[in-house]
């Protein structure tokens, strides 16, 4: 199976213009997709979650809460769903365990956002010679794959640990302090953090307007449904007047 998820991974980054090696550009993948995607905070215990509806419409719900580079984890993960997983309608989602005793799906969904967002060829690549076997890998290696593919440290373990990089006791020192471990390095440590704020891909406000406008809901329906995604109308309105 994990052959099968790999051979899934390359073939959607390859139906996206996504070569072997470079990293994935999240925002303009999801407008690309069309996939209707909100940001918002969640409960700690929950990453995200996927819809798809006649296999035509495609929504996506991420904890922004959590860590960017975790986020980004959680959209390749949902990817799974949407695309690869047969017969799925919906889901919600606690990422990055790489466990299949809860759910072989939730499993196989993780360990394709591995290989999707960190191609092996890729991160082969940013490692130097002398670190290509097992245990030797360096911190500073390490920063440079995760800031390079925008990517969670535990997502990174994970899949150097698949590609053999890796050993149990050889993960355990990197998954300490790690954001101390990039300032410490000179890194920008934003992508160890969340916002929570509420953000919006796709085209969720031209739908209310559209819908508004030919009179299928209310004034006050649309407003409603422009507020839910932290735009107030009234708000902006009554600022143009004072200018």
């Amino acid at each position: 199976m994990k052959l099968f998820l790999k051979k899934q991974a390359a073939l959607f980054r390859d139906n996206n213009g996504l070569s072997s090696t470079e990293p994935i550009q999240f925002k303009s993948l999801l407008l690309k997709l069309k996939v209707l995607t909100f940001f918002r905070p969640l409960s700690d215990n929950l990453s995200g979650m996927a819809l798809k509806v006649d296999d035509q419409y495609r929504f996506i719900m991420i904890n922004s809460a959590q860590s960017k580079g975790k986020q980004h984890f959680t959209i390749s993960h949902e990817f799974y769903h949407l695309y690869v997983q047969e017969n799925f309608s919906s889901i919600t989602c606690k990422t990055g365990l790489f466990q299949k005793k809860n759910s072989a799906d939730e499993y196989y969904a993780d360990v394709f956002a591995a290989n999707l967002l960190l191609p092996e060829d890729g991160v082969l690549e940013l490692i130097p010679d002398e670190q290509l076997s097992k245990d030797k890998i360096s911190i500073e290696t390490i920063l440079k794959i995760e800031h390079f593919y925008q990517c969670s440290r535990n997502a990174l373990l994970y899949r150097l640990k698949d590609l053999n990089l890796l050993s149990s006791t050889g993960w355990e020192p990197f998954g300490k302090s790690v954001k101390r471990s990039a300032a410490e390095h000179g890194y920008d440590t934003k992508l160890y953090e969340g916002k929570k704020e509420t953000e919006i891909i796709g085209d969720y406000g031209i739908i209310a307007k559209c819908l508004f406008d030919k009179e299928k809901i209310s004034e006050s329906h649309y407003l409603n449904l422009m507020g839910d995604i932290g735009i107030d109308l009234l708000r902006e309105e009554l600022g143009n007047g004072e200018a």
